[in-house]
């Protein structure tokens, strides 16, 4: 338990922090803004490409735990559409952003800390590989859905768009270097792992210190039980799902079963958020999600590292 403690603690505790003086007068305007972003544009990217740069390439048998995770993730983003459309009526651009909000996992700024806690640079690692692929598959899934709905773009166009937006994605960007790096087996010099490694160093503080300073201008708003439902789904039913395929259907080792589950066991990511604005659907129950979810996730995540059995390594 108290290992525990030392993995969630710490990271809930920085959380708190930036929330606490997000409500001050200490840090001007948009100053979670700026922090996120050099985060989520520097920090980061050099993180990735540090990690994928400076080793082997991923195994095939890594591909297992993409595979395993994100088919358990693809039956809980399905439950979740269903639930809102049947449960809920919700409209079909509604639903999309809710499977969203019931699945997008803030695996940049609370999973890199919390990964390295329980299972060192190798589960950060493995983290990674799963991060590689979640922008591409939610976030074009969701597009897709939203776009249809919406009509705004139609046919092939709707791929191409979202495609293109998360081709931007200075996270997949870092990826693709540190593959291309690794795959040529280019040099990695002592001096461009120094450089990297400051900006990596801080992704962790930093990220969590900046997504407090957000949430602390978020107000719980909407229907809470469309938003309960998606903490629900995200915290409880997705990480059952993520730990049962990649324990029985395909099974993987230990570790990879514990980071997978871990990684699906985080709360909603401020992404699901931001695309509820950018569309101007479900906007409120987003950030409700958001919001809930990051608050109820350090008890969750300690119950998952319990029964993963981490305070007992």
């Amino acid at each position: 338990m108290i290992e525990i403690f030392t993995i969630v603690g710490p990271v809930f505790l920085i959380l708190m922090l930036g929330f606490w003086l997000g409500r001050t007068t200490l840090f001007p305007p948009k100053s979670s803004e700026i922090l996120i972003t050099y985060v989520w544009y520097i920090a980061i990217p050099a993180l990735m490409f540090r990690a994928m740069g400076s080793s082997e390439l991923p195994t095939p048998d890594e591909l297992y735990l993409v595979l395993g995770y994100y088919s358990a993730l693809s039956f809980s983003y399905l439950i979740a559409v269903l639930i809102a459309k049947y449960a809920f009526k919700l409209k079909a651009a509604e639903q999309g952003i809710f499977a969203l909000s019931s699945s997008f996992a803030n695996g940049g700024f609370l999973g890199i800390p919390v990964m390295e806690g329980a299972y060192g640079a190798e589960g950060v690692r493995l983290l990674l590989v799963i991060l590689s692929f979640h922008a591409l598959f939610l976030l074009t899934t969701t597009t897709l859905i939203v776009e249809r709905a919406n009509r705004t773009v139609g046919g092939p166009n709707v791929l191409i768009k979202s495609l293109s937006s998360i081709a931007h994605n200075p996270l997949l960007i870092a990826l693709a270097l540190g593959l291309t790096w690794s795959a040529l087996a280019l040099p990695f010099p002592y001096w461009l792992d120094r450089l990297l490694a400051l900006p990596a160093q801080s992704a962790s503080p930093v990220g969590l210190f900046a997504a407090g300073m957000a949430l602390s201008h978020v107000k719980i708003a909407g229907d809470l039980r469309h938003a309960n439902t998606a903490v629900a789904i995200k915290l409880f039913l997705l990480p059952a799902l993520v730990y049962s395929v990649t324990t029985w259907v395909i099974p993987l080792p230990s570790v990879w079963v514990g980071v997978a589950t871990l990684t699906a066991a985080l709360p909603c990511g401020m992404v699901a958020y931001t695309m509820a604005v950018q569309y101007n659907v479900g906007t409120r129950r987003a950030v409700t999600t958001v919001m809930i979810s990051t608050a109820l996730s350090a008890f969750t995540l300690s119950l998952v590292l319990s029964l993963l059995d981490i305070g007992e390594a």
